[in-house]
């Protein structure tokens, strides 16, 4: 019923979202007033509420931010039954319904109330005899809405319905409303009118199911139009999934659930899920195996032959001179950090992968200290706790070099948990550690679809795992053959975080110990020992507030790393600038991480000398026989640091037989020889000769 003409005056403003920013009037057939749909503009986004006239028994006429009852009323009802002949625009909105109107002028706009959900709940029996175009918003919702009211409006008794496919290059959520705001001309928007696809056309033979069909003959004709195959109704529904690609040329495809943005590898399962969803929805029916590969393989052709190109990332992700932390949730949300703080967003702008075994991190909490975390990893020294904090820091960046966190202990310390710990701040997995992949390959899988790598309870670590660790924290890229080809390759060029735990030395290989940071856990009595299950239900608890400070630092040292400027340049240099920006962040005093690094490595580089057989004894010759250093071939510098190792050395396995690998064996040495103090140069000139010069005589 209208509102009547005694009725109280509406309220100006909503109790809590105050006052409305845009206000459209529903209206009766003859141009009376039925009630209003209120947009606020709210500080977490856009708010709609329908205002409507409630009659109670005893109370009068009241005011209710309510909606009306089903078969509620249509916008523009009064223009609908005004021009009887003038064919009808649907939109999902009043906004975009107005903008229609503009552009328009000899159609007739409407639209339902309470949004894409609510199309049921409409009275759509004005539309009866009309022709109707459908203008839906580009997302999946807008897609679901339209064809949603294809039905209603069908089953009223329209005349003709058709919905309008977006143009190409719109964004997602694009819409009526956009066009104005883009300079759209009534021409070009009769042009979009006109090639919308009529509901006849989209709603075939192939979209009831299989016992519903005609039989044809060998011609496929039945008396009727040709059913279109499933692969064609299955690329449109990909219609308003956004499809791209990354500089490798792999392809990808962004698309909404449930109001928040997903992207997705056009060949993964998540996508292939998605795909097969929006087909039962669409059609009814069940897509058959080969269709459904068909039509990826088109939909990939399309994302790396038309459609952008975009960087994405994993976990972290950097834009526009600001870090952003995919949360990991079910609402896709993420963490911005600037320089001046942090905080959740609903939408990351970024573009951010996920793989099935990717689990959530809490909402972070701000205003709490690191110091927090101490109760939960059992760190020997206070250094060590630095220094694992540090990791953490510069694991939540989104470009390395990373520091390898190599993490000893004896049995019964802790290792496994501290390593799951660590890893759920920055990280969290279904699979937190794991055992050491097999090879090369394996690991290039791990890394391509997690950010922190890490691996439990290593007796050693191999040469060939060595090599790829060393390569992989800082960043140099992989190829890998793809299964199945015989030239694919599989590319993977970016530095990961990664732990390493177990009970011996693992830092035996220079290389390796120069990129690592190695901490000490402290044994656990027996009579201190928590269950696990125990722990880990406090750290849960605390987890929101440790992973706020540690965003803190973080944001402390994107503002500061700049200015940066480090009085000794080692190793890894970018992370030792990157944790000095975050120093005040952590609450240090300017230099203590700097102190405490040089110290580990230092205790990192006397370990690895003392592993190191070959360079104990060219060591023990340059201070026992060759004070002066020595100079000669490979060969003479294997018969003389034969003197100063035992037998039992000589026969191992381990030790050079011969000047080509003893020569291999000084060049890995080098480092660990000029740590001493030494310089170590290798030069041709008709025979290769190998110089050491011991400490006493070195500038």
């Amino acid at each position: 019923m209208p509102v009547p003409p005694n009725a109280s005056a509406p309220p100006t403003a909503h109790p809590t979202l105050g006052k409305p920013a845009t206000v459209w009037t529903y209206t009766d057939v003859t141009g009376a007033v039925l009630g209003y749909a209120c947009r606020f503009d709210a500080t977490d986004g856009k708010q709609f509420r329908p205002l409507t006239l409630w009659q109670s028994p005893g109370a009068g006429a009241q005011w209710r931010w309510e909606s009306w009852p089903p078969q509620r009323p249509l916008y523009g009802l009064h223009r609908l039954v005004a021009r009887t002949t003038a064919p009808v625009v649907i939109t999902e909105g009043e906004k975009a319904a107005d903008a229609v109107a503009q552009l328009l002028p000899d159609f007739v706009a409407v639209t339902s109330p309470n949004g894409s959900k609510s199309a049921s709940k409409a009275d759509w029996t004005p539309l009866r005899g009309r022709r109707v175009t459908i203008w839906p918003d580009v997302d999946a919702a807008g897609l679901e809405y339209a064809h949603a009211v294809a039905k209603l409006v069908t089953k009223t008794g329209a005349e003709s319905v058709a919905i309008i496919s977006p143009p190409a290059g719109v964004g997602v959520g694009w819409d009526a409303a956009d066009a104005v705001k883009d300079g759209w001309t009534t021409a070009r928007a009769l042009d979009l009118v006109n090639a919308a696809v009529s509901v006849g056309k989209i709603n075939t033979e192939s979209a009831t199911p299989t016992r519903e069909r005609k039989s044809t003959d060998d011609d496929g004709a039945s008396g009727g139009r040709r059913r279109p195959a499933q692969r064609d109704v299955l690329i449109g529904c990909a219609e308003f999934c956004e499809l791209w690609h990354d500089s490798y040329r792999t392809a990808y495809g962004s698309f909404t659930v449930n109001g928040h943005r997903e992207h997705w590898p056009v060949r993964s399962r998540d996508f292939r899920m998605w795909l097969s969803g929006q087909f039962y929805e669409k059609t009814g029916a069940a897509l058959g195996s080969q269709a459904l590969e068909d039509g990826v393989r088109i939909l990939e052709a399309r994302s790396i032959n038309e459609g952008p190109v975009y960087d994405c990332f994993t976990r972290v992700g950097y834009a526009d001179g600001k870090l952003y932390l995919d949360l990991g949730d079910a609402s896709w949300r993420g963490v911005e950090i600037t320089t001046t703080g942090w905080q959740v967003v609903e939408k990351p702008s970024l573009k951010f992968l996920r793989s099935p075994s990717t689990r959530p991190l809490p909402t972070p909490e701000g205003g709490a200290l690191i110091e927090e975390l101490r109760q939960f990893i059992n760190t020997k020294s206070d250094d060590d706790f630095l220094l694992v904090i540090a990791w953490i820091v510069a694991a939540l960046r989104h470009r390395g070099p990373f520091p390898i966190l190599v993490v000893n202990g004896e049995a019964g310390s802790g290792k496994s948990i501290f390593s799951r710990i660590v890893r759920s701040l920055v990280d969290p997995s279904a699979a937190p550690i794991r055992a050491v992949p097999r090879d090369d390959r394996d690991l290039v899988v791990s890394a391509a679809n997690s950010w922190v790598l890490a691996f439990d309870n290593l007796s050693s670590v191999p040469v060939w795992l060595a090599d790829a660790l060393c390569r992989l924290a800082t960043g140099s890229g992989f190829a890998t053959r793809m299964l199945h080809t015989d030239r694919d390759e599989m590319i993977f060029d970016a530095a990961r975080p990664i732990i390493i735990n177990g009970i011996p030395a693992l830092t035996d290989r220079s290389d390796l110990a120069d990129r690592a940071v190695t901490i000490h856990l402290a044994a656990i009595l027996e009579d201190e020992r928590l269950p696990e299950d125990d722990l880990l239900a406090d750290f849960e608890r605390a987890r929101p507030r440790i992973l706020g400070a540690l965003l803190d630092a973080v944001s402390c040292a994107l503002g500061n790393v700049d200015g940066v400027k480090l009085d000794h340049v080692p190793r890894m240099a970018d992370f030792c600038k990157w944790i000095t920006a975050a120093e005040s962040g952590l609450g240090l005093e300017t230099g203590t991480f700097a102190a405490a690094y040089s110290e580990n490595r230092r205790d990192i580089s006397e370990a690895s000398f003392e592993a190191d057989s070959v360079a104990v004894a060219i060591w023990k010759l340059l201070t026992i026989k060759m004070v002066d250093g020595f100079t000669g071939t490979a060969t003479a510098l294997l018969d003389e640091i034969n003197n100063h190792v035992s037998e039992t050395t000589r026969r191992s396995k381990y030790w050079p037989q011969n000047a080509a690998q003893l020569g291999n064996r000084v060049a890995r040495a080098a480092p660990l020889l000029k740590a001493k103090g030494c310089t170590v140069e290798r030069r041709h000139s008709g025979e290769r000769i190998i110089t050491i010069v011991s400490p006493k005589h070195t500038v």
